[in-house]
């Protein structure tokens, strides 16, 4: 145990307050470590909030107003954020400042070339709700395959609807090729859960090699592989120029007639216009979607009317776990450093 007396500025949000940050982070006392509070926008509705954190993965942080957390910064060495900006502003101002962390898997809200230009250790927390999401993904996958939605609803009604035509009831899962787009944390993890029902597994992503994929019992495959063989297609791939609208008209194309798309990853993988002439036209089965371009979704958008499609309000990665999960991670880096040892998930 090391006697460090430092102090950590915890600044929490309606998605992570920062009394959840502190019970996380804890265990920072025990190292000398003095734990303050904070919430940046703590009086937002989750909707309002929603929007300004899309606004900002954009934009990023120096559009926003972060001079409440500038303020708080004399004498903090180590801030930890989940989705509050850090603006160059912060940097300038914080003086003291050695560790910035963001409980979350991405930095867009983090100045990195400010943090750089600074001395500024950047920590995230990848894979913070990668057990939530996968969860989520499977189950949804599941959900729209079985049509669980639907029994579940009609029975409801005092309906009885029941069909025994063969070639109109879904496969048993074991019978069926998953598609995992993305392999990273929830990639994995996706991967993990799917085994359990022995489907064959392929995997598309350009950053992991083959012997990695295959070390966790899938089969690598090109993007084009992918598509022309799974019955149902996930995306895990992160947002970025590359991968903006990755399925297009040509992806709709090249799937199956039956084959069901799952995206609970970012909206702008899909080209929602595509995605909706060829839900129309029936040339896939359908989708099971939890993020999307613009989001809420927005009145009389055409996704709404469409039968085979599952949505859901961008909630994947909402459970208690994830929430406290974040600074949990963090605060492990930062004993580490009180510590005088390497981090785990410094950001370069």
């Amino acid at each position: 145990m090391t006697d460090s007396d430092r102090r950590c500025l915890l600044c929490g949000d309606p998605q992570q307050p920062s009394e959840a940050m502190a019970e996380s982070a804890s265990r920072l006392t025990d190292y000398g470590v003095t734990l303050e509070r904070m919430d940046w926008r703590g009086d937002a509705t989750g909707a309002e909030f929603r929007d300004v954190t899309m606004d900002m993965e954009s934009r990023g942080p120096n559009d926003y107003d972060a001079s409440a957390i500038a303020e708080r910064l004399d004498g903090v060495e180590f801030l930890v954020v989940h989705k509050a900006p850090v603006s160059r502003a912060v940097f300038e101002r914080g003086d003291d400042l050695e560790v910035v962390a963001a409980a979350r898997g991405g930095v867009e809200n983090v100045d990195l070339e400010a943090a750089r230009d600074h001395g500024v250790t950047v920590l995230h927390a990848p894979g913070r709700n990668a057990d939530a999401v996968a969860d989520y993904a499977v189950a949804f996958a599941l959900a729209a395959h079985r049509r669980i939605p639907h029994f579940v609803e009609t029975t409801g009604r005092g309906e009885w609807d029941l069909a025994f035509d063969p070639a109109g009831l879904p496969r048993d899962v074991t019978n069926l090729t998953v598609g995992i787009v993305g392999f990273g944390n929830v990639g994995r993890n996706v991967g993990r859960r799917w085994a359990g029902f022995d489907p064959d597994l392929l995997v598309y992503d350009p950053f992991v090699d083959d012997e990695t994929v295959r070390d966790h019992g899938c089969e690598p495959a090109t993007l084009e592989e992918l598509l022309a063989n799974a019955d149902v297609v996930t995306l895990h791939a992160r947002l970025s120029e590359d991968t903006h609208h990755l399925l297009d008209a040509d992806a709709f194309d090249a799937m199956g007639e039956d084959a069901l798309l799952v995206n609970t990853a970012r909206g702008g993988l899909v080209d929602t216009d595509a995605l909706v002439a060829a839900l129309e036209a029936d040339s896939i089965g359908g989708a099971a979607l939890d993020v999307f371009e613009a989001e809420p979704i927005p009145e009389g958008h055409p996704l709404l009317a469409l039968d085979d499609v599952l949505l859901s309000p961008h909630t994947a990665g909402s459970t208690r776990d994830a929430v406290y999960n974040g600074a949990r991670i963090v605060a492990d880096d930062l004993v580490a450093i009180v510590e005088d040892r390497d981090p785990d998930h410094r950001v370069d």
